[in-house]
C-alpha cells in the first residue's frame, strides 16, 4: 500500500532556519506527500522564502498565513487543509533524514494502519554534532508519558481521522506543552507504536522556544497542563495514582527553569516545595539536586 502523507510545519519568524528544514522534507526518498507551511503571522521574510521554494521545486508545497495565534492553532489549521492518510507536525527548525517517510510507510502498511506511531530521533547542536538520542522502547511506552514528554513532534504520525477528532489545545498559555497535553489524551485511548529507527533530528539552538521563556509564561504553561490533564477523566482514569507524580513533575520543571535563570529564588523554592509535597520521591530525583545546585 502506498500511503499519502501530509507534513505540516508551523513557523514563526524562522525564515533563516526554514529553508534547511523544508529542503530535508522535500528530499525524502518517499515521494507521496504534501508539505503545508503555516506561517503564524511572521514579521520576517518567511513568505518570501517559502514562495521562492515553491517556484523552484513545484507544487508539493502549500503556504498558509494566519494572524499570530501560536503553534497549536497553526497545526490545527494545517490539519484542516491536509489531504493525507496520515499527518505529521514538523518543527520549523529541525531536520529529517531522507528515509523518514519511507520508514513510516513501511511500518504502517505492515502493521494494519495504527492510529498513532512515533519514529525515534536524535538531538544535534548547531554544528550538526549528535549530542543525544531519543529513548529506546521495545514494549508499549504509553504509561511512561505521564512522567514527561519523551516524544518528538517530528516523529509522530497520526492517522488523519484520529488527528481530526483529537486536535491540539489552542489555549495560548499552554504553548510549548500543547504537544505533551495531546499525547497524554491520545495515550489514554490508543497504543503508541514506537519505532526505534532514528529518522529525524531536533536541532538544539539558542532560539528554541522551550529555551527562551519568560517567568510568567513558564509558570502559566505548567499550571495550564495540570489544569487540563486533571480535568480529563479518561486521562485521570488511565494514569490513576501517577497523576500526583505528574503534578510534581510539572512543578519541578517550573522550579528547574526558574533556577536556571539565576533569579526568582522565592518562586523557585515555592514550586520545588509543591513538587515535594505532591511526590516526596522528588527528593531522590536528579532534577531536585540540579535545582538545589542552581539555588545555592
Amino acid at each position: 500500500m502506498s500511503l499519502f502523507f501530509s507534513v505540516i510545519i508551523p513557523t514563526y519568524n524562522r525564515a533563516h532556519l526554514l529553508k534547511k528544514t523544508i529542503d530535508t522534507v522535500l528530499d525524502q526518498s518517499y515521494e507521496n506527500f504534501e508539505l503545508i507551511v503555516v506561517d503564524d503571522g511572521s514579521s520576517d521574510n518567511t513568505e518570501e522564502v517559502v514562495t521562492n521554494i515553491i517556484k523552484e521545486k513545484g507544487n508539493k508545497v502549500t503556504y498558509v498565513k494566519q494572524k499570530n495565534s501560536e503553534r497549536a492553532v497553526a497545526r490545527n489549521n494545517g490539519l484542516k487543509k491536509a489531504v493525507g492518510d496520515y499527518v505529521l507536525f514538523f518543527d520549523s527548525d529541525d531536520t529529517l533524514y531522507a528515509y523518514h517517510l519511507e520508514t513510516a510507510n513501511k511500518y504502517i502498511t505492515e502493521n494494519n494502519s495504527p492510529e498513532f506511531i512515533h519514529l525515534r530521533y536524535d538531538i544535534k547542536n548547531g554544528d550538526g554534532k549528535i549530542m543525544k538520542e531519543g529513548p529506546i522502547y521495545n514494549s508499549l511506552p504509553n504509561k511512561d508519558m505521564i512522567f514527561g514528554n519523551f516524544l518528538s513532534c517530528n516523529g509522530v504520525f497520526l492517522r488523519k481521522d484520529i488527528a481530526l477528532k483529537n486536535q491540539f489545545n489552542e489555549d495560548r498559555e499552554l504553548s510549548a506543552m500543547e504537544d505533551w497535553e495531546l499525547w497524554l489524551r491520545l495515550c489514554a485511548k490508543y497504543p503508541i507504536h514506537y519505532v526505534n529507527t532514528i529518522t529525524s533530528s531536533i536541532i538544539d539552538h539558542e532560539e528554541r522556544s522551550v529555551v527562551v521563556t519568560k517567568k510568567d509564561a513558564l509558570i502559566n504553561r505548567g499550571e495550564a497542563i495540570i489544569k487540563y490533564i486533571t480535568a480529563n477523566l479518561s486521562v485521570v482514569n488511565y494514569y490513576k495514582k501517577d497523576i500526583s507524580k505528574f503534578k510534581s513533575s510539572c512543578h519541578s520543571y517550573i522550579a528547574l527553569h526558574l533556577s536556571l535563570t539565576g533569579k526568582f529564588k522565592k518562586e523557585t523554592i515555592k514550586y520545588l516545595a509543591y513538587s515535594v509535597y505532591e511526590s516526596p520521591a522528588t527528593l531522590f530525583h536528579r532534577r531536585f539536586y540540579a535545582i538545589i545546585k542552581h539555588l545555592f
